[in-house]
């Protein structure tokens, strides 16, 4: 006698057993009370499943998701743009320092040697911060701070605004 797995019992309800099969699935329900409780399972989910409606999406549907698709590409696109736009400004204001820095050793004709490449460093950063200490006047340290919270009231600006737009479009995709 055959044992009863889900898959024969599936395919007794969906009809798709050979009569010889048929015939013996019919005499084992017939003794096997577990086998017949599994049935009547299979056969309540098969029916849940068949009475579940379909959901039906609108006919714009794929439309509606390649327009909202290409709408966050083009986010992304900007933010790159706008990182790519500051680290730039970031890596060529420090180009421009180590360039000073290397441009501002006197290094004579001949190669320098250890002690004579840590005096000149020595040197110059004392010439830095005796320069620092001049530039850095009541006056124009006022002057700085202003133009540093200007910078930052600006960057807040567009920060917020940036905000805003991706909540926006974020609120259109929902």
């Amino acid at each position: 006698m055959m044992k009863l797995t889900d898959e024969i019992l599936n395919k007794y309800i969906d009809g798709e057993l050979d009569q010889k099969t048929l015939n013996e699935v019919r005499e084992i329900l017939r003794i096997s009370e577990e086998d017949m409780k599994r049935l009547k399972a299979l056969q309540f989910v098969h029916q849940g499943l068949k009475n579940m409606k379909e959901d039906e999406v609108s006919s714009d549907f794929t439309q509606l998701v390649m327009s909202k698709l290409q709408r966050k590409v083009k986010v992304k696109k900007e933010d790159r743009f706008f990182i790519f736009s500051i680290s730039s400004v970031f890596v060529g204001l420090s180009l421009i320092i180590i360039g000073y820095v290397i441009y501002s050793f006197d290094f004579g004709t001949q190669s320098p040697g250890p002690v004579q490449f840590i005096t000149n460093l020595s040197d110059t950063f004392e010439s830095w911060i005796i320069s620092l200490r001049t530039f850095l006047n009541s006056v124009n340290t006022s002057v700085i701070g202003s133009i540093f919270s200007f910078v930052i009231i600006i960057s807040a600006y567009f920060l917020f605004e940036n905000f805003k737009h991706t909540k926006e479009q974020l609120s259109k995709f929902n």
